[in-house]
């Protein structure tokens, strides 16, 4: 068929959450005739009547679109879930075996979130877990679905630079939008959290994502005309069947649309026996007695769901001889589930009579889900990460050796004391274990804060705690878990600081009471900064000294996320810090301060000069030359000037009576 071309116009109007306009085909269905949608939405108007003729945005019983309506995450599930052609209604027995497969993936996942709030819309679980499973949602991502103000559960609003992630992640130009440069920055680039800036930058390229005079307000609320505007020239930008009345994978979309690439519509079962296996193209052979599918090879997708003997596995685990039922998604194995393999022997075991070498065993950590004392079998439930981001449960069953070596507390013990609930590892080799340390399901242990992860990558807040013989382990903390801090009760985990001592309280790892003291009491200190970490993490650090000489006493806090901004801080400044056990929570800059002269991000590299601007929008230019150092902040490393990027945050120290030649350049992150 004939590709529709689209242009875009710049529509400049001050009651638009987002600026983007696409002309509409000539095709374009007409709307509903929304009482809401006047002349005044006269911009909105083609693409809400898009997206509501496709099912995508509907509106309310009253006939209305509600276009200055805000959207909750809740809501943008059932959006990209109809973008990306999940429609609950008119299953095939096949769709329906499919959907319930990725459902029953995820569920535990997403319950364990839903069960912390009575204000969860649990109606949208198998939407959630569809876009979970297609990867336009993380994990990390069902944080914000519901969150806590105080004792008050609240939806909080999609915002901008959310939906432009979203976005990118249906289209599946994830490493495009990291890629793209020479894109005119926002004025407001400093609000764009780094993680969004490249999906941002990324829509602004194709023209989808304009902003307002200059400005992209990253963090403001998107309304429901603005998402309209957003999925209509998605939609077009990659030519999705829906457009054409096709669904995403049925054949009729553009070989652009990477996210589509896996056909849910056009499911079919297949069913045989595994006659042989390909790993280095993720492949099996197959007998079946369907003829169309009888001694074909068929790939799996890289998240395909695998389950051998009632248990998630993974590829490695599919063999020759194993019997299955499978879900085809056009010449894709998506789902896949195998009997036990009934003939052959597990190559990859040794002999009953040799024992593996350390090197030959793999180790496993998890939970034991069950215990078969005749056979000395127990099942172990691991969760790892799939390349996607989301959260893998799965049981496997290991049967120990008679003179395998278990150990509890460092005392051996015998198989028989294994009970369902402990924490276990063990050194495996194939299904064979040879070695395991179990311990109890409720710990308890006493030491010093070393370390925090509240990340956007970590599902749970994570804390590390060292012992007093330098032994450490890391808990998971909940919104279920109590935290006493010296006077102060039911305080969160943020308000934990590294140095505290703390006793805690953990069941399965993750943290059920914590009670911390502070390492030190809260003060002030004059020092002068010595040296700023920027970690991948979002911690950041700052080493300090109390004087100038040689014999000056360092120290080395973390700033407190929220309180303390990294890039406020130059290299080289007698500051007055606010301290709480080892982390700053509050900063003061003093007089008799090095010759540190600007702090600011990377606008321009020419002729030997730097062109710099800070975060008042003021430019400042700074000649350098050969005795100029350039060192990178995280590893520490003298780099070359080819090395620097535009956009990268920069600390410049000047020479004391130059005071526009950059004596050192410190790169603080992009």
């Amino acid at each position: 068929m004939k590709k529709t071309i689209l242009k875009f116009k710049k529509v400049a109007i001050a009651a638009m959450a987002m600026v983007l306009a696409v002309i509409p085909m000539a095709n374009t269905a007409q709307a509903a005739n929304f009482h809401d949608v006047g002349p005044n939405l006269s911009w909105a108007a083609d693409a809400i009547s898009t997206v509501s003729s496709l099912g995508i945005m509907t509106g309310d019983l009253s006939g209305n679109f509600n276009p200055n309506a805000s959207i909750d995450m809740f809501e943008m599930v059932r959006i990209f879930a109809r973008m990306s052609g999940f429609n609950p209604a008119n299953h095939t027995p096949a769709q329906v075996t499919y959907y319930n497969n990725v459902f029953e993936s995820r569920r535990a996942l997403i319950e364990g979130f839903q069960n912390n709030f009575s204000t969860w819309n649990a109606t949208m679980n198998r939407e959630i877990a569809f876009l979970l499973y297609r990867g336009i949602l993380t994990a990390a991502d069902l944080n914000n679905f519901v969150v806590m103000q105080g004792n008050t559960q609240t939806r909080p609003s999609l915002t901008r630079e959310q939906v432009a992630v979203f976005l990118v992640r249906f289209m599946g130009h994830t490493q495009q939008a990291a890629s793209v440069s020479g894109v005119p920055l926002f004025s407001d680039d400093n609000l764009i959290t780094p993680s969004a800036r490249p999906s941002v930058y990324y829509l602004r390229s194709l023209g989808i994502l304009n902003g307002s005079a200059g400005a992209v307000n990253p963090r403001g609320d998107v309304n429901r005309a603005a998402m309209a505007m957003l999925v209509d020239a998605t939609l077009h930008e990659i030519n999705s069947p829906l457009l054409t009345g096709g669904h995403p994978g049925s054949g009729s979309t553009s070989n652009n649309n990477a996210n589509n690439n896996q056909n849910n519509q056009g499911v079919e079962a297949v069913t045989g026996t595994i006659t042989n296996t390909f790993p280095s193209l993720r492949s099996v052979l197959v007998s079946s007695s369907n003829t169309a599918h009888n001694n074909r090879v068929f790939a799996l997708s890289q998240n395909a769901l695998i389950t051998v003997g009632g248990n998630n596995a993974n590829f490695a685990a599919l063999a020759p001889g194993m019997t299955f039922t499978a879900i085809l998604s056009g010449t894709e194995i998506v789902s896949i589930t195998a009997t036990a393999a009934t003939t052959g022997n597990n190559n990859n075991q040794t002999s009953n009579n040799q024992t593996p070498t350390p090197e030959q065993m793999r180790t496993v950590d998890g939970t034991v889900a069950r215990v078969n004392a005749a056979n000395r079998t127990i099942g172990i439930e691991t969760r790892h990460l799939n390349p996607r981001g989301d959260i893998i449960t799965e049981i496997r069953d290991y049967t120990f050796t008679n003179n395998a070596t278990i150990t509890r507390a460092g005392a051996s013990v015998n198989f028989g004391t294994i009970v369902v609930g402990d924490l276990i590892v063990a050194q495996v080799y194939g299904s064979t274990a040879y070695i395991a340390e179990v311990e109890e399901r409720i710990t308890q242990m006493s030491g010093r804060l070393v370390e925090k992860d509240f990340s956007a990558s970590s599902t749970f807040p994570t804390i590390t705690l060292e012992d007093a013989n330098g032994n450490t382990r890391s808990f998971t903390v909940n919104n279920q878990t109590t935290i006493t801090r010296g006077n102060q009760a039911n305080i969160n985990s943020r308000q934990l600081r590294i140095g505290d001592t703390i006793n805690l309280t953990a069941d399965h790892g993750r943290a059920t009471q914590i009670q911390a003291q502070p390492g030190t009491a809260r003060g002030t200190m004059d020092v002068y900064v010595r040296d700023i970490f920027i970690t991948s993490r979002g911690q950041n650090f700052v080493t300090v000294s109390s004087g100038t000489g040689a014999n000056a006493t360092e120290y080395t806090f973390l700033l407190v996320d929220g309180h303390v901004d990294a890039f406020e801080l130059t290299l080289g400044s007698r500051i007055r810090l606010w301290f709480d056990s080892q982390e700053v929570i509050g900063v003061h800059l003093l007089q008799g301060q090095s010759n540190v002269n600007f702090t600011g991000q990377l606008m321009n590299v020419t002729g030997g000069q730097l062109v710099v601007r800070d975060s008042n929008f003021q430019t400042r230019t700074f000649t350098f030359d050969n005795n100029t150092v350039f060192v990178n902040s995280v590893t520490g490393q003298i780099i070359g000037l080819n090395q620097l990027q535009l956009g990268m945050n920069l600390q410049i120290v000047s020479a004391a009576n130059q005071t526009n030649r950059a004596v050192s350049v410190t790169v603080l992150g992009n």
